[in-house]
């Protein structure tokens, strides 16, 4: 062979190895059946036993999963805007749960309480409005018990249950509802950082808040974010807290630390049950991808190329010896890899090393 004859040869072997080595998992690259090499390879197994494992071809469901670590926590926090005119005096402490009608923070020494709803108050609430900040707002003196349609119409019914509202709260009683008496915030909350200052005017985010159910949290690459849709159930393990449980992802946005274009920021909602949670911990979110049914497979690294750009497995036969059978790969997942050919499940195959 010509040294130039010997450099393609080589070039060619590099690039078979460095495409192999890429792929789902540990691929093994063996000499083509019936070269000397592989004989001799062959006869040492199976009179020492040195680097070769059996395995089955089993069938069955094949799921290609992926685990995320995370963190617990109560979710990504959001602003509360300090829209109320004047000078704040008064202001929660980190952690604090604020429910429903309870002081956000003060201003002038006049309250700003929480109402629930997922639309901020972009205007003074009054009678003869209609809109979804409307409908916030009587569902909101619904569930405080005042006699009120909930619609989304700001009609006498909703000015006299505000009237009512301000009169037993100590306010001046309007009719009117505005910035200065109420905000808007998700549900229940829990302070997760004071923004504000005391004896500074109220602007800005005076507060950030979380919900109130411990969750976990997961920055992920955007190649993932799809695996990760919202919607999507996961199984959730929270180290120190047990076997693993259902969760399912409830939140997803871009990426709040430096990494911002290309990862993305997972919130996991789930159930603990009766678990006592650590106050913190480390977690793994193992979600799901493609999945195939009834389907033939081996270890990845049971896998032989060929050198035609093709794959085989090594079965055993009855007598101990092998025999090298094409074969076509697909999904991966789990350490395993489904094929087709001319195997059966059942089929002994040789996995190196």
């Amino acid at each position: 062979m010509s040294a130039r004859a010997r450099r393609r040869t080589l070039t060619a072997g590099v690039c078979l190895l460095a495409v192999l080595a890429a792929g789902v998992g540990t691929w093994s690259v063996l000499a083509p059946q019936g070269s000397a090499s592989s004989a001799a390879a062959e006869t040492a197994a199976e009179t020492t036993g040195s680097g070769r494992h059996i395995s089955v071809v089993t069938s069955g469901a094949l799921t290609d999963s992926k685990v995320f670590s995370g963190v617990l926590g109560y979710g990504i926090p959001s602003g509360v805007p300090g829209a109320a005119p004047g000078t704040l005096t008064w202001l929660p402490e980190p952690g604090q749960v604020i429910h429903r009608d309870e002081f956000l923070y003060a201003v002038d020494e006049r309250g700003v309480r929480a109402m629930h709803g997922t639309v901020p108050l972009w205007r003074s609430l009054e009678r003869g409005q209609r809109g979804t900040d409307v409908r916030q707002l009587n569902e909101n003196l619904a569930a405080l018990g005042y006699d009120v349609a909930q619609d989304d119409t700001f009609g006498p019914r909703t000015q006299r249950a505000v009237r009512q509202w301000q009169r037993d709260r100590g306010h001046e009683v309007t009719g009117v509802l505005t910035a200065a008496d109420v905000a808007f915030v998700p549900g229940d909350v829990r302070v997760a950082t004071v923004d504000g200052r005391l004896g500074q005017r109220a602007s800005g985010d005076v507060l950030s808040v979380t919900g109130t159910k411990r969750i976990v949290l997961a920055t992920v690459p955007q190649r993932d974010a799809e695996r990760l849709a919202v919607g999507t159930s996961v199984r959730v393990r929270v180290n120190g807290a047990g076997a693993a449980t259902a969760g399912e992802v409830t939140d997803v946005q871009p990426s709040a630390g430096e990494d911002a274009a290309s990862k993305v920021d997972v919130s996991v909602s789930f159930d603990p049950g009766d678990r006592e949670l650590p106050a913190a911990a480390s977690a793994q979110i193992e979600a799901a991808g493609a999945s195939e049914q009834d389907v033939l497979s081996v270890p990845v690294a049971a896998l032989v190329a060929t050198g035609d750009g093709g794959y085989a497995v090594d079965v055993v036969r009855r007598d101990g010896t092998t025999k090298r059978v094409a074969v076509r790969p697909g999904l991966a997942a789990d350490g395993r890899i489904a094929v087709s050919g001319h195997v059966s499940e059942g089929d002994r195959v040789v996995v190196p090393g």
